[in-house]
């Protein structure tokens, strides 16, 4: 049987962070815990053995551009221990979009760096932006996290061969699930976005991803053994890219 697999997973937002990481290793949940700033990343890393179940990924959220410098030391030195980044991307939403230059001076540099790494990769109203960055540098390992642009933009990032990792919350919304629906289900991947989404009305916890699994085959009718398989399949040739 396939094992589940949590694309996008915020650990160091729970308080219980140390119960859970063991717990996320007890179930065989593969999960890639991303991170905001490369320094969060370090202490992670210096805190938790890497498992096979639990991996970090070496991110700067864009969303922390109005409050926290990126530091390209500190990202470059933690670079080799990981070949997951995330989370990154561009957010131009009206709380962000004034460090629009500032976001894509960033992001840009963290995709001439990861070429051949998985990414996780944040879009909030700046799709042709990072269209043009991820073609620009081709970078091929890419799963947008949580995508909420339009299908004119869904079809080119399915061009670039771009996969969307999908939570409840995309799901159980009437605009989250016609996206859905338009992404071949190759392109699929599974994420929580815990503690940043709900289940059944709670906050998600990490025992609460098999219910998300069984949401996407409800909604795609597709039987959950089949939805595991599909989602492991994809998740290997994103990595294999």
């Amino acid at each position: 049987m396939s094992k589940l697999i949590d694309m996008h997973f915020h650990l160091d937002f729970y308080p219980n962070h140390s119960q859970i990481y063991n717990n996320i290793n007890k179930l065989c949940q593969h999960t890639l815990c991303v991170t905001n700033q490369p320094e969060i990343f370090e202490s992670c890393m210096d805190m938790y053995p890497v498992t096979k179940y639990v991996q970090f990924a070496l991110g700067y959220n864009p969303q922390c551009v109005n409050d926290v410098p990126f530091s390209k030391n500190t990202f470059l030195r933690n670079l080799k221990r990981t070949k997951y980044i995330g989370e990154v991307g561009l957010d131009f939403s009206s709380k962000f979009c004034s460090k629009k230059e500032k976001q894509m001076e960033i992001f840009d540099f963290i995709c001439t760096k990861c070429i051949d790494k998985v990414m996780s990769v944040h879009c909030k109203k700046a799709e042709e932006s990072l269209y043009n960055i991820l073609s620009q540098h081709k970078n091929k390992k890419v799963a947008l996290h949580w995508y909420s642009g339009d299908e004119f933009w869904l079809e080119k990032f399915l061009k670039l061969g771009t996969y969307f990792s999908i939570n409840a919350n995309m799901i159980n919304s009437y605009k989250g699930s016609k996206i859905i629906k338009c992404i071949p289900k190759e392109n699929l991947l599974i994420e929580s976005d815990g503690p940043f989404t709900k289940v059944d009305g709670k906050k998600y916890t990490f025992d609460k991803l098999t219910k998300v699994y069984m949401l996407l085959g409800e909604l795609l009718s597709i039987n959950s053994e089949e939805m595991k398989l599909q989602i492991s399949q994809n998740f290997t040739k994103l990595v294999e890219k």
